[in-house]
């Protein structure tokens, strides 16, 4: 019982932003809730952003539409965003290099062959 008037009296400043009355409660509660959803695409934005480009502007672009347009900007950041991240793209070129080593340039269509030049 004495941890439970402990704990009551360390949370009474915090409990003074909370409104007694239920509907407002709820509006607060909601406006808590869409906050941390604001915070949460900004900071996915940001991770995702840095790991498809080098570009600074690119990524500041991208993370100030999403903070200023949380749900609209997110959308339109999912529309404009490169479609793999750096290391993908590396991963193919690498795959790319090495079947051109082992197989020639034959694999390739569109290519010459390095023996025909």
């Amino acid at each position: 019982m004495q941890l439970f008037t402990s704990l009551q009296s360390f949370f009474d400043p915090f409990l003074l932003f909370v409104s007694a009355d239920p509907l407002l409660r709820a509006v607060q509660t909601g406006l808590l809730l869409i906050g941390a959803v604001v915070i949460f695409l900004v900071f996915f934005v940001t991770r995702d952003i840095l790991l498809r480009t080098h570009s600074f502007w690119y990524m500041a672009l991208c993370i100030v539409l999403t903070a200023l347009l949380p749900g609209v900007g997110f959308l339109i950041y999912l529309l404009i965003r490169p479609p793999r991240s750096i290391r993908e793209r590396q991963l193919d070129e690498r795959i790319e290099a090495l079947t051109e080593k082992l197989l020639g340039r034959k694999g390739r269509p569109g290519k010459k062959s390095p023996k025909n030049d």
